[in-house]
């Protein structure tokens, strides 16, 4: 290597250490620089806020430093060492010594550089010389990392400083430097402003179209929104300031997204859909500088399309039958815009759930009324339970229909024929004891005692006596388990039961004055002392309880034979039932040939058959038995009825549907035929042998029909009058009614909005139901009011002011036991008053415009309300009379005990509509006194049953409903027929005219 390519490569290595030295001091130094910049940054922004510049800026700082950092780093060492010469004064800088022969060294080996005087030979020599001075250097002194290392010291401090920043101060660094590092949401982004940024709202509902509600509109509104799911609402309001954009940001901090929204002549126009609960606020971008938004959010409050309230009438909540009948049930379902399907819902023991449709509600608010239910017969099975309930849904298009469901009620199957069988074998029992005791009785009363016996016979004579007393003791309590067990079973009637309770009264009681005067004979006996005269008193009363015994056995026979008789009419009523199901089910296949409707056929058919052969059975056991006298053993053959059934199954199999049609018609008019025998036969002999019991029991059923014809008539009246009223208090508002129902329906709004406050869970569970009321009649409100329901819609009012007037008194006693109430009592505390204010000025509008009961009638209305309440006195007087009647009667007509008590308490509740009616009450009176009539037919019902004496007495007639005995007719039809009905007919026909004008109204 020459000495210049020594001196070279000197140059190039202090050329390469200042190059590496300046880069690693100026790019320390920089990125020290954007780590103390990031770090100002993060402080500033946690102060300002989350802004859209801080990306930008933050970019912008960054990008200028490290510009910088590289034009001073690596830019200008570079250009500053760019020659030999420029690394050579960089040298003889740091090393005065040498700079001038390295300079010289430098420029004598550039081309041209050697003088033209001097040697090569000198020019080798200096050059030489140079290479050994530069050799001699150390590279690392001429060129040191002093400086380089004090800038990565600075790095590294400023890099520790933002680690422990971040480490000591995570939600303030932390959070700058979030700020910096992302582009804030529009609602991070804006100035939250403590001024309103528009003045009075005006809002405009557009309902779903299935609620079939109106479009309303709500004006001076502060922005919050209270509507239905699914409801368009429309907002436009006076911007206080001037802005060239504006959003709805939906949510609390804007997480539920923005809806657009625009300005025209400084009115802020915006639209939205309500789906869910939330707040909105309104965002605004100014011509000039940041976006603001407003601090306090409005509230959306979507008020969910609440379920059907669904309704069930059952004649009883767990309905035992002994066999498959039909059941009456009544329905109702309300929902607050609009019903779809009713169906009643049924399963039968373990089976898979049945459906039949009741009504299709069609949008309906309201519906009720009353079906025949009966599960298919071929599927019970005596000990079944069928489980059935209503359900119904409504018309929700919005969030999808919702199902409403009532209670479920049971129907149970018992096994009757069993049950009747045995109960009429344990009497049969008891019978045949009663008639062997009774023989006893009158062999010993016919066998004289001579007046001087020895004492060997009055002993053997009271021995007799003494066994026959014993054997009679053993029957009746025999009889006692018999009515005890039919008590508890609850499956014999109430007059059989009645009926052998009083023979057992009547034989105890001979029984016990019998056993006293046994016992003091028996006494005497053992003394040795007992003679023939001791007898005379017990052979006279023996006699008396012989008598009554003959009664007894009579009675007994006569109830076994009545209930052998009413069983045989209740099964042919099942058979002519069955035959009618057969009929429908043979047209409904002769339609649609469904091969499941052909083998339901056959099932029925058979079904039939065993039945009749159960019909013959009995009816032969009747007459083997002797159960009935012989007049009363007219019996039909079955034979012919068996035939006919018989041929059925055949013609079936041919499909010969004209004589299959021919035949059942056929079998028809034999079971009719055979049917109306044996009522016939059951009914003459009750007639013959009862003759006491149907006519008291029907009088008194009677008259309690006429009063409750005369009480259903007085209801109208006062409904009449009460619908007078209230259409005097709409003509009042003639004109004015929309006015009055939207200012109305905008403090109702109000009100629902501060009833939307969540109870706080220290408020006791009372305080809560309060509350919970409160909430649903301002629901119920909103719907009074369209339907001009005046004086309902002020008792509603009247009824949430009390209720929020409870709450406020719970509140202020949870808050005066506390030292510091919870922020969350004190809002709620807040929301209650001013709920309770809006309450108060809805009843006192109310209340300006329905004067109180009496002060809006006219002097003829007054004189009209007054002389019904005067009826409704007489009609009480009526009650109690007819009430001591039941009472005198109690213990010798079955029923009559109950029917006392019930007829005493219809009388309170007249006396109470009849002070309603008097004091100018009608609407109160009016639904009093229909309440009473429903009670009276509920009785007249109860009374109806309780002559049926046999247990299986129209086995297939429908259970109905207690006291359920409204009309299906038209109410205009219905109110002329009342009015007919008030004419009195001919006393003697006036029963038959009642029960006429009844018929027409079912």
């Amino acid at each position: 290597m020459s000495e210049q390519q020594r001196i070279r490569s000197f140059l190039r290595a202090i050329r390469r250490r200042a190059l590496l030295e300046a880069s690693v001091r100026i790019g320390g130094a920089t990125v020290a620089a954007a780590v103390l910049a990031v770090l100002l940054l993060a402080l500033l922004a946690l102060r300002i806020g989350p802004a859209g510049f801080w990306p930008k800026l933050t970019v912008t700082v960054l990008t200028t430093l490290a510009l910088g950092g590289l034009l001073g780093g690596l830019l200008g060492p570079v250009r500053r060492l760019r020659s030999e010469r420029r690394v050579a004064l960089l040298v003889g800088r740091r090393h005065p010594p040498l700079a001038s022969d390295l300079l010289s060294a430098v420029e004598l080996g550039t081309p041209g550089g050697l003088a033209p005087d001097g040697s090569a030979a000198m020019e080798q020599a200096f050059f030489g010389h140079v290479a050994d001075a530069t050799a001699a250097l150390d590279v690392r002194r001429i060129v040191p990392f002093s400086r380089a290392l004090a800038a990565c010291a600075l790095l590294l401090l400023m890099g520790g400083a933002l680690g422990a920043s971040l480490l000591w101060l995570p939600e303030t660094v932390g959070k700058g430097l979030a700020t910096l590092l992302r582009r804030p949401t529009r609602f991070e982004g804006a100035v939250a402003s403590a001024e309103p940024l528009f003045g009075d709202a005006k809002l405009v509902y557009t309902y779903p179209a299935y609620t079939k509600l109106p479009v309303r509109t709500v004006e001076g509104s502060t922005g919050d929104i209270v509507a239905l799911k699914g409801t368009r609402v429309e907002i436009e309001a006076p911007l206080m300031r001037r802005a060239r954009e504006a959003l709805l940001l939906l949510g609390d901090a804007g997480e539920g997204g923005e809806l657009p929204a625009r300005i025209e002549g400084g009115r802020l126009h915006a639209a939205m859909e309500v789906r869910d609960g939330g707040s909105y606020r309104v965002w605004l971008s100014p011509l000039i500088g940041r976006p603001v938004r407003e601090v306090r959010p409005h509230r959306i409050i979507a008020e969910a399309d609440q379920p059907p309230r669904v309704e069930i009438q059952g004649p009883a909540d767990r309905l035992e039958l002994p066999t498959p009948r039909p059941v009456e049930v009544g329905f109702s379902a309300t929902d607050d815009f609009g019903l779809g399907p009713l169906d009643l819902v049924y399963r039968v023991g373990d089976q898979a759930e049945q459906r039949l449709r009741l009504r299709e509600g069609g949008g309906t608010r309201g519906l009720q009324g009353r079906t025949m239910f009966e599960p298919t017969v071929s599927s019970l099975r005596p000990g079944e339970t069928v489980a059935y309930h209503i359900e119904a849904r409504d018309n929700d298009q919005v969030s999808g229909a919702k199902v409403g469901t009532s209670r479920t009620l049971y129907i149970v199957i018992q096994n009757p024929r069993e049950n009747l069988d045995e109960q009429l074998q344990r009497e049969r029992d008891i019978l045949d004891k009663m008639i062997a005791n009774l023989a006893d009785r009158l062999e010993i009363l016919d066998t004289p005692l001579q007046a001087v016996a020895p004492v060997t016979e009055t002993t053997a004579r009271l021995g007799t006596w003494m066994a026959i007393h014993e054997a009679e003791e053993g029957f009746l309590a025999g009889l006692g388990r018999v009515i005890d067990d039919e008590r508890r079973a609850g499956s014999a009637s109430k007059s059989l039961l009645s009926s052998l309770a009083g023979m057992a009264d009547k034989l105890g009681k001979h029984l016990r004055a019998e056993g006293e005067m046994l016992m003091g004979m028996r006494g005497r006996a053992d003394q040795g002392t007992l003679v023939a005269s001791h007898f005379v008193k017990l052979q006279a009363d023996g006699s008396r309880h012989a008598q009554e015994l003959e009664t007894s056995v009579l009675l007994l026979d006569d109830l076994i034979g009545r209930q052998r008789l009413e069983d045989l009419a209740a099964l042919v009523k099942e058979l002519t039932d069955a035959h009618k199901r057969l009929q429908d089910l043979l047209q409904r296949y002769l339609a649609t040939k469904d091969e499941a409707l052909r083998r339901q056929i056959e099932r029925e058919i058979h079904e039939l058959r065993a039945r009749i052969d159960e019909l013959a059975s009995k009816i032969a056991a009747v007459k083997a038995r002797n159960e009935v006298p012989a007049e009363w053993q007219n019996l039909p053959d079955l034979k012919e009825v068996l035939e006919k059934t018989n041929k059925l199954d055949q013609l079936l199999d041919k499909g010969d549907a004209k004589s299959l049609q021919d035949a059942l018609a056929e079998l028809g008019d034999s079971l009719k035929s055979l049917q109306q025998m044996l009522d016939k036969n059951a009914s003459d002999f009750s007639s013959d042998r009862f003759p006491k019991e149907n006519p008291a029991a029907a009088e008194l059923m009677k008259k309690i029909g006429d009063l409750e014809g005369d009480e259903r008539a007085l209801a109208e009246d006062g409904k009449s009058l009460s619908g007078e009223m209230d259409a005097a208090v709409t003509k009042k508002l003639q004109g004015k009614i929309d006015d009055f129902i939207n200012k109305m329906n905008e403090k109702i709004d109000r009100l629902r909005g501060k009833l939307a406050a969540q109870t706080p869970r220290e408020l006791p569970d009372d305080t809560v139901d309060d509350f919970g009321r409160a909430q649903d009649g301002a629901k119920q409100l909103r719907r009074l009011l369209p339907q001009k329901e005046w004086g309902e819609a002020k008792r509603e009012a009247e009824r949430i002011v009390s209720s929020l007037r409870r709450v406020r008194r719970s509140v202020d006693e949870r808050k005066a036991g506390r030292k510091q109430p919870s922020q969350a009592l004190d809002s709620y505390d807040k929301d209650v008053g001013e709920a309770g204010a809006v309450a108060q000025e809805i009843a006192a509008d109310l209340d300006k415009l329905v004067p109180r009961a009496g002060e809006q009638m006219s002097p003829e209305q007054r004189d009209r309300s007054k002389g019904m309440g005067e009826r409704q006195g007489s009609l009480q007087g009526r009650a109690k009379d007819l009430a001591q009647e039941a009472g005198k009667k109690a213990g010798q007509i079955p029923g009559m005990e109950k029917a006392e008590p019930e007829l005493r308490r219809i009388g309170d509740q007249m006396g109470e509509a009849s002070q309603d009616l008097s004091h100018g009450n009608p609407k109160e009176g009016s639904t009093k006194a229909k309440e009473a009539a429903d009670r009276l037919a509920q009785l007249r019902d109860q009374m109806r049953n309780e002559r049926q004496m046999g247990r299986g007495h129209n086995r297939r007639e429908p259970v109905r409903i207690p006291g359920a005995d409204d009309s299906k007719a038209p109410r205009e039809w219905r109110q002329e027929l009342l009015e007919a009905m008030r004419e009195k007919a001919p006393e003697r026909f006036r029963d038959e005219v009642r029960r006429y004008y009844e018929s027409l109204v079912k």
